[in-house]
Order: structure tokens, then C-alpha cells, then sequence
């Protein structure tokens, strides 16, 4: 074994297999249920194809000439299965974001069997099959054109998927630069897994056995770095968001509520964040008296249970149980702003998770409301104009779904620039004064609004 091929082919093959393990120890620490996520498989998928890819580059030496046989097959089959995973992942935070758990998305599956993911799948499958019963060997590859533009088209055609998918969801209703917002951090997952297999077939497949190039090949090293980049992905952003079961306050209260506040966003500003929570309290737990006039009573019931005993999610920077206990919050769901890891908990640096786990939530629960609390704690740990950026991003969403969102800050936390850029294209409502001309402004009664 020369030092050509250890120092390029063997050690960044084992530094690759290195990296594999220390994402899957890290997948273990995950607080979160990383594999009831569907973009969790995914990333397990591709792990499995880099895992064999680098042992086989290991252990070619000791297969014969079987290896030299297979070299070819074997790394088709892997150029096809990760561009084809890029283009999954890719999928799955763009078109098809609302299948997040695996549940829902095996269910979903089943009722749509033909879909991008399953259509693109099955043209990789007769790729990698064509590619093992020709089964080139050396520089024959040079005369298998059949394979070699089925490859290139194969992967020239994933790339453009990959760019043109974003802007093709219109279920969401985002707009573009959304769009591309919300899949944070995935998009430089997303880019790594197409750069890996395009790396592969060029420097490997392409200037090996197509061109006959015979020299210094550093194809293996630059692999290793874009899984590295992809390894700071998932350690940056935890990967998944958080997935949140919508709950409903049951608990008997005394009293029903004689407001209601219309859909949209809010900016509810005041030093402290205890007229705010107070509202949501009143507003996840105190359904609209018996006899008042619905804007929905022409919908479907379900609808009108919706407006009746809205579903809640509410983002803190206070410890959860001490809301839960304060403003007897029971049930609804709660998401700490902390560093520390757990369950139901966001980093404050992880915006792109916490803007997919809340746009996500309010997708699945029309008519629902959010309290947004903490904003001051994420400018601390971001710049003002991306944390502007992840509200304005909501605010599309708000709309659409008919959610309520109130965004509770401390205005002498902001110079006049940056409170007016806040308090643009939303409701701004200005302590307890401001709350209670809502319940006064939206009073419902039997005859209708008053």
C-alpha cells in the first residue's frame, strides 16, 4: 500500500467513519425523539451510504479483484442514493413540511403513494440497477455512455429539483425569501448532500475512469469536509424542530369570555409580560358565553369548536412550570427559550428551529394563538434584524392560518428605529390599557358584536 493512497484514500476514511460516529453519540444526547421525525431517517440513511462508501475504500485492498469490478456500481449506487436523500430532505422542508412526524407522514404515504420523493426514488432505483448489470470495469467505463448520462441526468436533474422547490409550495402560502427563511439551517444540510455524490462521480467516477487521470486525488478530503459541514448542521440547529402535540384547556373555570380578538398579529408592548400571558390565559381557557354570535356559525362544527376552545402555544423565556402554576396553564403546550437541553426547549441561537416548530404549529391548528415571550433574550443571543426577520416570517403565516399572535416585548428595550420596524404590519396594544380597550372593542353578545 503506497503513501499516496493512505495519506488520500485511507485517512480521510477514517476520520469520515470517526465523524459518523461521534453525530451518531451526539443523535444519542439528543434530548429530542430524533427518529420520530422523518428528516431524522433521512440523515440515518445517508450516515448508513457514507459508512459503507468509506469502509469500502478501506477495505478494497483485501477484496480482489471483485473490488476493481464493482468500484464502479458501487459508487453509482451511492451518487444516486445521496442526491436522492438531498432531494428528500429537501421535500420534506419545503413541499411537503406539514408530514413532520414519521406517523403522520406513513400515513400520508399511504393515501399518496405517487409523489416526488417515491417517483425519484424509483428512476434512482433503475439507475443503480442498470449500473450493476453492466458493471464496467477500469477505463471500460469511457464506452458505458448509457450509464454515464443516465448519471449526469440523474444528477443534473436532482440539483434543479432540489433549487426549484422552495418555490413551488404554495400550501403554506409563503412567500420566496420565506420560504428559503424557513429552512434555516437544513439549507446548508441540504447543499453538503448534493455537493458529496457530485464530488464523488466527478473526482472519482469522471476524472478516474472516464478521463484516466491518474494522479493526486483529493476527492476523499473534500467529502470529509462537506460531511464535517454537514455534522456543524446538526449540532447548531439540533436538525429537527420541535414537534408540538396542540393541547386543549379542559379544566372547568368559572365564568365564559364576552370578547374575542380577530385573527393576526399583535404586538403587545409593555415592561413586564404579565398582561400578555394573562390574555392568552383567558383566551386558551375561557370559551365565548353560551349565547354569542359566531363569525363561523355558517362552517363546519369543527370550525366552530376551534373558535369555541382555541388550541394554545406559548414561547417563554420563564420557567414553564412557574407560568403553568401562576396563570393555570395546565396543558397547553410550552417552549422554554434556555441552553440547556430538554424536552420542549429552544436554544436562543436556534431561530430557524423555533420559527419551523411555531409555523408548523399554527399550519396544523387553524384559528389557534400564540404568545411569543423572550423576544429581548433572542436579540441578545442574534442580531435585532434576523430576530426581526423570524417575526416577520410569522406574520405571513399568522395571517393565512387565522391564527392570533401575540408578541409581547418591553418597549423601553429598543431605540425608536427599531421599536418602529417591530411595531410594522402589526396590531400594537399597549399594556393592561391597551388589553382592556380589546375586550371592550371586541365584546360579543347574542345580537352580535357590540
Amino acid at each position: 500500500m503506497d503513501a499516496e493512497r493512505i495519506i488520500f484514500d485511507i485517512v480521510p476514511s477514517i476520520l469520515g467513519l470517526f465523524l459518523v460516529g461521534y453525530s451518531v453519540v451526539h443523535i444519542r444526547r439528543m434530548r429530542a425523539d430524533f427518529f420520530t421525525v422523518i428528516r431524522g431517517w433521512i440523515f440515518t440513511l445517508f450516515l448508513a451510504s457514507v459508512v459503507m462508501l468509506w469502509v469500502f475504500e478501506i477495505a478494497k485492498d483485501y477484496l480482489g479483484s471483485w473490488s476493481e469490478q464493482a468500484h464502479i456500481a458501487i459508487d453509482v449506487t451511492f451518487v444516486v442514493v445521496a442526491i436522492w436523500l438531498s432531494v428528500c430532505l429537501v421535500a420534506l422542508n419545503t413541499r411537503y413540511r406539514t408530514f413532520s412526524t414519521m406517523d403522520h407522514f406513513s400515513d400520508w404515504m399511504k393515501r399518496h403513494p405517487v409523489n416526488i420523493i417515491t417517483i425519484w426514488g424509483v428512476i434512482g432505483l433503475f439507475v443503480i440497477v442498470y449500473s450493476w448489470a453492466v458493471n464496467p470495469q477500469g477505463v471500460e467505463v469511457a464506452d458505458e455512455t448509457v450509464l454515464l448520462g443516465m448519471v449526469i441526468g440523474y444528477l443534473a436533474t436532482s440539483v434543479v429539483i432540489d433549487f426549484i422547490l422552495p418555490f413551488t409550495n404554495r400550501e403554506s402560502g409563503l412567500g420566496h425569501g420565506t420560504e428559503f427563511e424557513v429552512f434555516g439551517g437544513m439549507k446548508g444540510m441540504a447543499l453538503a448532500l448534493i455537493g458529496i455524490p457530485i464530488t464523488e462521480f466527478l473526482f472519482d467516477v469522471v476524472l478516474e475512469y472516464v478521463v484516466g487521470y491518474d494522479g493526486v486525488n483529493p476527492y476523499s478530503w473534500i467529502m470529509v469536509g462537506l460531511f464535517a459541514a454537514i455534522l456543524g448542521t446538526v449540532t447548531d440547529t439540533r436538525f429537527t424542530a420541535l414537534i408540538v402535540d396542540p393541547e386543549v384547556e379542559s379544566a372547568k373555570r368559572s365564568g365564559f369570555r364576552a370578547y374575542d380578538i380577530p385573527r393576526g398579529p399583535y404586538l403587545m408592548e409593555d415592561e413586564k409580560s404579565e398582561s400578555s400571558v394573562r390574555l392568552f390565559s383567558e383566551l386558551i381557557s375561557l370559551p365565548l358565553r353560551p349565547d354569542a354570535d359566531l363569525p363561523v356559525s355558517e362552517e363546519s362544527a369543527s370550525a366552530t369548536l376551534e373558535f369555541l376552545i382555541p388550541r394554545g402555544l406559548m414561547v417563554t423565556r420563564e420557567y414553564p412550570e412557574n407560568i403553568r402554576e401562576n396563570y393555570n396553564i395546565q396543558v397547553t403546550p410550552i417552549i422554554w427559550l434556555t441552553e440547556m437541553p430538554g424536552e420542549r426547549r429552544v436554544a436562543p441561537t436556534s431561530l430557524a428551529v423555533l420559527t419551523d416548530t411555531v409555523i408548523r404549529f399554527m399550519e396544523s391548528n387553524p384559528n389557534s394563538i400564540v404568545l411569543l415571550e423572550g423576544i429581548e433574550y433572542l436579540i441578545t443571543f442574534n442580531e435585532f434584524r434576523k430576530v426581526l426577520r423570524y417575526l416577520d416570517s410569522l406574520n405571513e403565516v399568522t395571517w393565512i392560518t387565522k391564527t392570533r399572535l401575540l408578541i409581547a416585548i418591553n418597549p423601553k428595550a429598543y431605540d425608536d428605529k427599531e421599536l418602529a420596524l417591530l411595531e410594522r404590519d402589526r396590531k400594537v396594544v399597549k399594556g393592561e390599557e391597551g388589553i382592556e380597550q380589546l375586550r371592550k372593542r371586541f365584546k360579543v353578545a347574542s345580537g352580535g358584536p357590540i
